[in-house]
């Protein structure tokens, strides 16, 4: 299977919401969570138990090249809150990420918690690859954030 959808790791959301681990999606600490690259092969498996970065399937598959240091890159959260203007949905923002004199092929970025063992949060799949040739790999995200969820049906 390759890398087609995006989607949370279940195992991790659970175990948050059962306050079974400290997972704080609004910890706006530089490199409190981190992005790493994968490419098209990918194949998360968004049921497995404690998933992690560096841990298969996720050990495999990761982007690299010149310009591209494995395990990716500091993330930076701007917000985690209701969207502004959006009621009843919820995003999760981060500030751009971008690999400078890069050259890489990426179809997707895994968001994981270096401090909670690598704990794997939630695979985005950009659609198709696109990549650089000695240039800058830029992920700017979408205004309301890397994930927007609606929670209920507007009233």
């Amino acid at each position: 299977m390759a890398l087609t959808q995006d989607g949370w790791f279940n195992d991790t959301m659970v175990k948050a919401l059962s306050n079974d681990i400290a997972l704080d999606l609004s910890d706006t600490t530089p490199g409190a969570f981190k992005a790493a690259l994968y490419e098209a092969s990918a194949s998360p498996n968004f049921s497995q138990v404690s998933p992690a970065y560096g841990t298969a399937p996720l050990d495999s598959d990761e982007s690299s090249g010149p310009g591209y240091t494995a395990g990716g890159a500091d993330l930076t959260v701007v917000s985690f809150a209701e969207l502004a203007g959006a009621t009843n949905k919820l995003g999760w923002k981060f500030d751009p990420v971008e690999w400078e004199e890069s050259t890489i092929d990426a179809a997707g970025l895994l968001i994981y918690v270096p401090s909670l063992s690598n704990r794997a949060v939630l695979m985005r799949y950009f659609g198709q690859t696109y990549g650089t040739a000695d240039g800058t790999f830029s992920i700017t995200f979408h205004s309301d954030g890397v994930w927007r969820q609606v929670l209920r049906s507007a009233a």
